[in-house]
């Protein structure tokens, strides 16, 4: 959906306010997608570990933008709580937690 309809799903979860850019919603969408393929096709350890790497730098990253853009703040606090909770299911999966 971040793919196709970006500021329709931006709004749909931080409410109607200022959404970032589409081209910036649909770059995150891509690497969702190949984040999430790259784990389906290749459910071992290592990888999932990666995901994990990168959920937990996509949520530092997010935390950044709100703080240097607080006009996103509200879409870009959301998406960081998703990627944490991406990479604390990713780090009990694998054992990590």
């Amino acid at each position: 959906l971040l793919l196709i309809q970006p500021p329709t799903v931006v709004w749909a979860a931080a409410g109607h306010r200022d959404v970032p850019p589409s081209w910036i919603i649909r770059l995150l969408g891509i690497r969702t997608l190949a984040q999430g393929a790259a784990e389906t096709l290749r459910p071992r350890r290592d990888v999932l570990i990666l995901g994990v790497a990168v959920d937990a730098t996509h949520a530092a990253s997010m935390v950044i933008a709100a703080t240097l853009w607080p006009r996103y703040r509200r879409p870009a606090l959301i998406s960081a709580g998703t990627a944490v909770s991406s990479a604390v299911v990713g780090a009990v999966l694998t054992g990590i937690l």
